[in-house]
C-alpha cells in the first residue's frame, strides 16, 4: 500500500503572498525594495534633516534601537498571528494537517518582518552617521537579541504580567541614551537580553496549540480590519473595550460612559509609556527633526485607542438615544476625558525629556492639545459617504488626521 503525505497548504492559495505571480504584489515589492535600497544613495541629505549640523550622539540611537525593539516585541505579544479561516480549519480536519503548522509559520513570518524592520532602521541610521565598527556591531547585538526575546515569548500563551516586559525594555533605552554609554556598554546589554531570552524560552504551553475558537475569533479580529482597510474607515481599527466588571452602568451618564470607555482599553497603558520614550529619545537622537510633529504623531498614537469608547458610541444613534446625551454633550465630556489623558501622557513625556536632559521649546507642547483635539475630531467622524460626484471618497478618512497635520505644519513654523 502506497501512502501519500497530506497537503499542507490550502488549494488555490498564492505561495509566498503571491510576490512571484507577476501581479500587482511583485510590483509593490520591487518598488518597496527599490525604495529602501534609494535611501542608502542619499545619506548626506538624510543626515542633515535628521542631524543638522549637530554632532551623532550613537547613545541615543542605541537608546532609540532599543525602545524600537520594546516596540517590536510589545506588537508580537498581541498574537495577531493566531487565526485561521473556518473554512480552511474544516479543510485542514478532514484533510489531516495540523493547524500547529499554520499558526508556527505565519508568527515566524511576522517575526521576520519585524526583524527587517528594525534592522533595516539600525542599519541605515547607522550609516547616515558613520557609525565605527564597534557601533555596527552593537547595533546588530542589540536587534538580534532583541529578537530572539520577542520570538521566544510570543510563541507561547499568554502569562499574567508579560506586558510589563516591553515597558521595562524602553525604560532599559531610556537610561542607555540619558546615561551616554559606548558600544561596549550596549554589546553587555544585549548579551544580558540574550540570557533572559534563554530563560524564557523554557516552560509555558505553546500558542500554536491553542482551539478552534480562539482560531475563529482571530480571524473575525482580522476580517474587520481588512474591512475597515478596504471600506477606508479607520474607526472599525480602533479595539474594542473589555468588560470593567466593578463599574455600574444602571445609571449611564455620558462621563461614566466615557470613564467606562477608557478602563476597558486601560491594557494600552503599557504601549502609551512606550511611546512616550520613543518620542522622547528620538528627539534627542534626531535633533534636526521638528519637535512639535513628532511630540504630535506620538500623543496622537498614545491617546487614539482609549477614544474607541466615543467611536462606539457615535457610530450607533441607537445607544445615544439610550444615553439620552445630545452631541455636543458627549463631544465635552469626552473631550474632558482624553485631555485629562492628555496631560497624563503629556506628564510622562516631560518626564522622559527631564531624564534625557533635553528641553524641547515650549510651542512644541501644544502638540498634545493639537492631539488631544484630533484624536476627539477622529472619534466623531461621521459614516463614509462613498457617493462624492467625483470627489475622493478617501479623504474622508483622513478626519482627525487632517487636523493633527495641518497643525503640526502651523507649530513647526512657529518654533
Amino acid at each position: 500500500m502506497v501512502s501519500t503525505k497530506a497537503p499542507t497548504r490550502v488549494p488555490g492559495r498564492q505561495r509566498f503572498g503571491g510576490v512571484l505571480n507577476g501581479d500587482y504584489q511583485t510590483f509593490l515589492a520591487l518598488f518597496g525594495f527599490g525604495a529602501l535600497f534609494t535611501a542608502f544613495q542619499n545619506l548626506p541629505k538624510l543626515r542633515h534633516f535628521l542631524f543638522g549640523q549637530s554632532v551623532v550622539d550613537f547613545a541615543a540611537v542605541f537608546g532609540l534601537l532599543i525602545v524600537l525593539c520594546a516596540i517590536f516585541w510589545r506588537s508580537l505579544l498581541r498574537r495577531g498571528f493566531v487565526w485561521a479561516e473556518p473554512a480552511a480549519l474544516t479543510w485542514m480536519d478532514f484533510a489531516g494537517v495540523d493547524r500547529r503548522r499554520l499558526v508556527v509559520k505565519r508568527m515566524w513570518t511576522l517575526w521576520l518582518g519585524l526583524v527587517v524592520v528594525v534592522g533595516y532602521t539600525g542599519a541605515l541610521v547607522t550609516a547616515i552617521g558613520g557609525g565605527s565598527k564597534d557601533v555596527w556591531i552593537a547595533m546588530s547585538a542589540l536587534t538580534a537579541s532583541g529578537a530572539i526575546l520577542a520570538g521566544v515569548t510570543a510563541r507561547r500563551t499568554a502569562i499574567r504580567g508579560e506586558t510589563a516586559g516591553p515597558v521595562v525594555l524602553a525604560l532599559a533605552g531610556l537610561a542607555v541614551a540619558a546615561a551616554g554609554v559606548g558600544p561596549i556598554a550596549v554589546e553587555a546589554l544585549a548579551g544580558a537580553l540574550f540570557l533572559v531570552a534563554v530563560a524564557m524560552a523554557f516552560g509555558g504551553e505553546p500558542v500554536s496549540g491553542v482551539g478552534r475558537q480562539e482560531l475563529v475569533d482571530g480571524w473575525n479580529a482580522r476580517l474587520l480590519r481588512a474591512m475597515a482597510a478596504v471600506f477606508m474607515d479607520p474607526m472599525l481599527l480602533i479595539p474594542e473595550a473589555r468588560p470593567v466588571p466593578w463599574l455600574s452602568l444602571r445609571r449611564p451618564t455620558a462621563l461614566r460612559l466615557a470613564w467606562a470607555g477608557v478602563l476597558g482599553r486601560l491594557r494600552y497603558a503599557a504601549a502609551s509609556v512606550v511611546i512616550a520614550c520613543l518620542t522622547g529619545v528620538g528627539h534627542l537622537a534626531f535633533p534636526a527633526v521638528p519637535v512639535a510633529p513628532l511630540f504630535a504623531l506620538g500623543a496622537y498614537a498614545a491617546l487614539v485607542p482609549f477614544a474607541g469608547g466615543l467611536g462606539d458610541l457615535w457610530r450607533n444613534p441607537g445607544r445615544r438615544r439610550w444615553l439620552g446625551a445630545s452631541d455636543w454633550e458627549l463631544r465635552l465630556v469626552n473631550g474632558l476625558v482624553i485631555a485629562v489623558l492628555g496631560l497624563g501622557w503629556g506628564g510622562s513625556l516631560g518626564l522622559v525629556t527631564l531624564t534625557l536632559g533635553v528641553t524641547p521649546v515650549w510651542p512644541g507642547w501644544l502638540a498634545i492639545p493639537l492631539a488631544v483635539a484630533a484624536a476627539l475630531r477622529t472619534a466623531t467622524r461621521p459614516p463614509m459617504n462613498y457617493d462624492v460626484s467625483g470627489g475622493a471618497a478617501g479623504l474622508q478618512a483622513l478626519r482627525g488626521a487632517d487636523l493633527l497635520i495641518a497643525g503640526s505644519i502651523v507649530l513647526s513654523v512657529v518654533t
